[in-house]
């Protein structure tokens, strides 16, 4: 890559998050997405950022992890149900 496409590609990435959030105007809109046609390394960073922003969205829809030490007492008890269950 050249030096002038380098800073071009500089240039876009401060855009890829607008890019996603559809806050681009038309001809910035398809000036990125031009590049992108001719960039494999910044498809590869637009996959990547997309990834991670679907990821993040969806960080909601998970419940918040156990404290460890809750989570252990929960499977000690359970084992013990078991065991009283088979017996």
């Amino acid at each position: 890559m050249e030096r002038n496409d380098h800073d071009h590609c500089l240039d876009l990435i401060d855009r890829l998050n607008d890019y996603l959030d559809g806050e681009l105007s038309a001809a910035s809109r398809a000036e990125l997405e031009e590049h992108l046609r001719q960039c494999p390394e910044c498809q590869e960073l637009l996959a990547s950022l997309q990834q991670t922003v679907d990821w993040l969205h969806h960080l909601d829809d998970l419940p918040p992890p156990l404290p460890p030490a809750l989570e252990d007492r929960l499977i000690h008890q359970m084992r013990q149900q078991m065991q009283f269950r088979q017996h």
